[in-house]
């Protein structure tokens, strides 16, 4: 198995997702996806299958306020299970056109499941991505006492 061309593949199709964003051609990017894809936004909500990415995405990304947005974001790790299927650990978030980076509070860490298929081509099964969050003072002090 050539790794080095499919996590560059894999890049690839996440860039033309990214690129979406931008574009606001939400069903250009669900070709990337699988006609069945699990989709998790930050706040929780579960997309099942292309047809709800591109209806969820399109509604609020094409009003005023998104024209011109960018998701910014970076492959951290690509993890293959076997020669058809790969764990990719990314971040990113969307920057406004009026933002010169995208703010703090908007970050996120997202897990992806990516299926090679027949004809060779990677596409994201599965997605779910979360908010990076500061611990509190609390949830921090209730972590030290569990690691005693």
């Amino acid at each position: 198995m050539d790794n080095q061309a499919s996590i560059k593949a894999i890049q690839q199709a996440n860039l033309e997702i990214y690129k979406s964003f931008e574009t606001l051609d939400f069903s250009a990017a669900s070709l990337y996806l699988t006609e069945d894809c699990d989709y998790i936004t930050f706040n929780g909500t579960h997309l099942k299958g292309r047809e709800e990415y591109i209806r969820v995405h399109e509604e609020p990304m094409n009003n005023f306020m998104f024209r011109g947005a960018k998701l910014e974001g970076q492959t951290e790790q690509v993890r293959f299970l076997n020669e058809t299927t790969a764990v990719v650990i990314g971040t990113g978030a969307i920057r406004f056109r009026w933002q010169k980076k995208a703010p703090q509070s908007r970050q996120s860490i997202n897990t992806t499941v990516w299926v090679r298929n027949t004809e060779g081509e990677w596409r994201l099964t599965a997605f779910h991505n979360c908010r990076v969050k500061r611990i509190g003072r609390f949830a921090g002090w209730l972590l030290k006492l569990g690691k005693k």
